[in-house]
């Protein structure tokens, strides 16, 4: 099997619910994710030997890119607002975007930690940006991509195995045409491809470009696909949804 290009990632920030959106993929040129397992110690009395339970995965993402605009909606202005402000953001890092269900690791509820500019002689203007893990970074699948210009069904992902813990699940709303007033998209499983009677685990509602989080149904079937239930007056959304389940994609 082939390495990956590097190229084929991307970088998504968004505020919770309706307070904007972007991806910085276009202007950025180096992503990290760092993780940690954390270890809780339970060593008890009449214990023979040191035990511990699975904490919560910390770790962080960093981000190195361009400065090219001043202006709201840019990542100079973005970041040093996040910081001024200790905004709630989500984080979201996509490697192998080339493949439909590419790995996605999402920092929820996260602050920005430092961002850094550098200013080298006969060269570009660059910035650096850092994130914490937040409430918890998980690692999930990308669930769809794209425009959405219609209502309907879009292309499912397998995720080959059933969850029984449920999950979480979050759509980045980078871009409305129009006025949205309460869209409505939904996340939905079946255990078949033809989707016959497929289970709602989840439902955003959308009236403006932010990031928006659900948690999962407690079962989630195998194939798990967006729906886009309700468009509340818009034209069209450019969304990223990502899908995160329990003991599957962790």
């Amino acid at each position: 099997m082939a390495p990956t290009k590097s190229r084929y990632t991307r970088i998504l920030v968004g505020a919770n619910g309706a307070g904007g959106a972007w991806d910085f993929s276009g202007v950025s040129n180096s992503l990290d994710v760092d993780l940690a397992g954390e270890r809780l110690d339970t060593t008890a009395f009449q214990d023979m030997a040191a035990t511990s339970i699975a904490g919560d995965t910390k770790g962080s993402i960093k981000q190195s890119g361009y400065f090219d605009d001043v202006a709201a909606g840019y990542m100079e202005q973005e970041i040093s607002e996040s910081i001024a402000n200790a905004e709630l953001l989500y984080v979201a890092a996509l490697f192998g975007t080339d493949v439909a269900a590419c790995p996605a690791y999402v920092a929820p509820q996260t602050n920005t930690e430092n961002m850094a500019i550098s200013t080298p002689v006969a060269n570009l203007i660059t910035l650096k940006g850092s994130w914490g893990s937040g409430t918890g970074l998980k690692r999930g699948l990308r669930l769809y991509t794209g425009t959405i210009s219609a209502t309907g069904a879009q292309t499912y992902i397998d995720i080959a195995t059933p969850g029984a813990a449920g999950g979480q699940a979050w759509l980045f709303v980078t871009t409305i045409t129009g006025t949205a007033t309460n869209a409505s998209f939904t996340v939905q499983s079946d255990d078949n491809v033809g989707f016959a009677s497929p289970t709602t685990l989840g439902t955003f509602t959308v009236s403006a470009t932010g990031c928006y989080a659900v948690a999962l149904g407690t079962t989630v079937d195998r194939y798990i696909r967006l729906n886009c239930v309700g468009k509340g007056g818009a034209s069209s959304f450019v969304v990223t949804a990502i899908v995160a389940v329990n003991g599957v994609t962790e």
